[in-house]
Order: structure tokens, then sequence, then C-alpha cells
């Protein structure tokens, strides 16, 4: 029996700024960006900016091929903590990632948001 799978098109969200507006696309382009920039040598383990850099990059990238990964971290350094986890949410959403992994991912990221304060 052949088993059927629905495809949906890619998920995509508009990242609005003051002075430019970029178009983020979680797809399977942006996910191999991201890959891209995970398998350097070196990577153990990703911070919540980081992370949300990489998902900035792959995203935007996806549509502006001129998009850099320095140009990610600045926007994940520059905008409010909560923004960047809602961008992470719809980059985790897209990539089907259930809720119970979700709502563990939001108590990480909170408390890597709280000690970084409290340092």
């Amino acid at each position: 029996m052949a088993k059927k799978i629905t495809a949906l098109p890619a998920d995509e969200i508009i990242i609005d700024f003051k002075d430019r507006e970029f178009k983020a696309t979680f797809n399977m382009l942006a996910v191999g960006y991201m890959q891209e920039k995970l398998m350097k040598p070196g990577k153990e383990k990703l911070s919540i900016v980081e992370f949300g850099s990489l998902v900035l990059y792959g995203g935007i990238k996806a549509n502006h091929e001129d998009f850099t990964i320095e140009e990610a971290r600045a926007l994940a350094l520059s905008i409010r903590p909560t923004d960047l986890n809602e961008i992470i949410e719809a980059y985790m959403e897209s990539a089907g990632t259930n809720s119970e992994i979700m709502d563990e991912a939001k108590k990480k990221m909170m408390i890597q948001m709280l000690t970084g304060l409290v340092r």
C-alpha cells in the first residue's frame, strides 16, 4: 500500500525593521544554509543567539543570496529577545517540531536569556 504525503509550501515570515524588511523562507534551501554553518569544525553547543542567528541566516539567505552570517548575528543581537524567540518558533513549527519539544526549547531559551542577564 502506498503512503500518501501531503506536501505543503514552505512557511514564510516577514521580519520588519524600521529601515528595511526581510522575507525569511523556512524551506530545505534554508536548512541547507544552516547545516553549512553548523558543519564547521569546533561547533558543539549553540547559544540561543547563535541558533537564532542560524535561523535568520538560513531563512533570509533563501531569498537574499548576498545575506551573510555576520548580518544575521548583528540582527539577532539587535532585536528584542521575544522577537528572536518568535522567529525561532516559526522556524521550529515549519520544521515540524512537536509542541513538547518546542515547550522544552522555550524553557531552555528563557533560562539562557535570564542567565545572561544575571552575569
